[in-house]
């Protein structure tokens, strides 16, 4: 049975659910948890077709993280059952008025045989050409959910956008963005240590542990 599937991890592990099919997300949010003694479960481990989250992500169109993030966590708890967490991310560019913000994910329309994250960092790119102001920032919302609870957290990280792509590591924005303290490299210039950090789901993270903490929120353990 699928339920005692789920049963069995939940005794074996300190474990939360994240709400994500993306997998560098998913392998990003796995070693911020293990800093603080808990396991990243991943949807497909509690529910038999995990793929309906890309319809609820595909929906998620609000105008604020928060309600973003709260519908994808409310999709994949009632699917789960199993204490969940779901981010929104996003960056904002002061020369942009605060643009793409939550609409980071599709800045960018993809042209043949270019990704959707490709597609992204060549609209920031072009749209900064000849601006003097790169500054910008680095922006996770977190929704976590238990039974009769639902707690939000939230990440900034500052910094600048490079003139052109420079890493191979990460995913999304990072081979151009430059966070303030890292010396002039970007995430993607980075091991996971040290982007761990800088981040924005790193500070989110920390501060969503320290509200579960101040909740008196238990897991299950072993």
């Amino acid at each position: 049975m699928l339920g005692n599937r789920g049963d069995q991890i939940m005794r074996a592990m300190n474990v939360m659910v994240v709400a994500s099919l993306n997998r560098g997300k998913q392998e990003e949010f796995r070693e911020l948890l293990a800093k603080h003694n808990l396991k990243l479960g991943t949807l497909d481990q509690y529910v038999r077709n995990a793929s309906f989250l890309e319809t609820v992500e595909s929906e998620a169109k609000s105008a604020t993280y928060y309600d973003n993030a709260f519908a994808k966590c409310l999709a994949a708890f009632r699917a789960a059952k199993v204490p969940t967490f779901a981010d929104d991310s996003g960056i904002e560019l002061d020369a942009l008025n605060g643009e793409p913000g939550v609409q980071a994910a599709h800045f960018g329309k993809a042209k043949p045989n270019e990704t959707q994250d490709q597609a992204n960092r060549r609209a920031i790119l072009d749209a900064l050409k000849g601006k003097a102001n790169r500054k910008a920032r680095m922006r996770c919302v977190l929704v976590f959910m238990v039974e009769g609870l639902a707690l939000k957290a939230e990440g900034v990280c500052e910094g600048t956008i490079s003139e052109k792509e420079t890493g191979s590591a990460g995913f999304g924005y990072d081979s151009i963005f430059l966070p303030d303290g890292a010396n002039g490299r970007s995430f993607a210039e980075l091991n996971q240590e040290e982007k761990n950090r800088f981040s924005h789901r790193s500070l989110a993270v920390n501060n969503l542990v320290q509200l579960m903490h101040e909740r008196e929120v238990q897991l299950v353990r072993p």
